[in-house]
């Protein structure tokens, strides 16, 4: 049995210590990490990366969320900003995220989104490491999560910096796009209708969305279920323009979408 766990007291084993140096240098650079994503990377029992975890809560050195851990430390603007919408379906914006990042092949140049969907998309870039890539970006969040990843060429485009979304916008950001020419967009929203298409809810996110789909080949739609049938104030991404829906249910009305529909597990 391995590390010496007792109730009051926790014996601080070797292997315990290489797996917390791992545990914290992983969570140093993914914005959470599930029990299943841990149990990948030190190669032990889940029971095993739960009482790690509560040992290391303990010591103050990370924060239990809802199936697994973030850094404590990590108490950056973009956490500040999406931490409590990214619990919002969580399971199933990491599910949609892991999906849509295996559509993606190294060398491909990709434009992508902001919101917290496409932020768990640009973590599983990492972890799936999908590099070389070029991405463009308005979005700070897929700078702060790829960054530093060698392999990566982020080109961020520019233009009156949105902190409630943590991205640029505005007619500088949407003609900074059309100076690309991407293999595949990746894009969020606030609503789709398989009738219809892709909504949100302000213009600013619209004219993003479409300067990326201008420019790209490929258009890939992260949508959670939880959207799916509702409407929302103006159109992004009309049906002919869509290639791929990435999604965590199998709906009816997506049985004879003429789009490629992805269920992610």
């Amino acid at each position: 049995m391995d590390g010496g766990y007792t109730t009051k007291g926790f014996k601080m084993s070797k292997a315990y210590l290489r797996r917390r140096q791992k545990i914290l240098h992983y969570l140093q650079d993914t914005p959470e990490a599930s029990v299943s994503e841990l149990v990948k990377l030190c190669a032990v029992s889940p029971a095993t990366v739960r009482r790690d975890l509560l040992e290391m809560k303990s010591e103050g050195l990370l924060v239990r969320t809802f199936g697994g851990a973030r850094c404590a430390t990590q108490q950056s603007l973009l956490l500040r900003t999406f931490e409590q919408r990214s619990m919002l379906q969580h399971k199933q914006k990491m599910a949609i995220a892991a999906a849509a990042a295996e559509l993606i092949e190294p060398g491909m140049t990709i434009a992508i989104d902001s919101g917290t969907t496409c932020w768990h998309f640009s973590a599983q870039l990492k972890q799936q490491e999908k590099w070389p890539l070029r991405i463009v970006t308005s979005a700070l969040a897929v700078i702060e999560t790829l960054g530093s990843v060698e392999g990566m060429e982020i080109h961020l485009i520019g233009g009156r910096f949105r902190v409630s979304n943590l991205d640029f916008c505005g007619p500088m950001s949407a003609s900074g796009f059309s100076n690309f020419h991407v293999d595949a967009a990746i894009l969020g929203c606030d609503a789709f209708t398989p009738q219809n298409g892709a909504f949100s809810l302000d213009l600013d996110s619209v004219a993003i969305s479409q300067a990326m789909i201008q420019c790209s080949d490929k258009r890939i739609l992260l949508c959670d279920d939880s959207k799916i049938g509702k409407k929302s104030g103006y159109r992004l991404l009309a049906l002919p323009e869509l290639d791929c829906l990435v999604t965590n249910r199998a709906i009816k009305t997506l049985a004879q979408a003429p789009y490629q529909v992805i269920i992610a597990k």
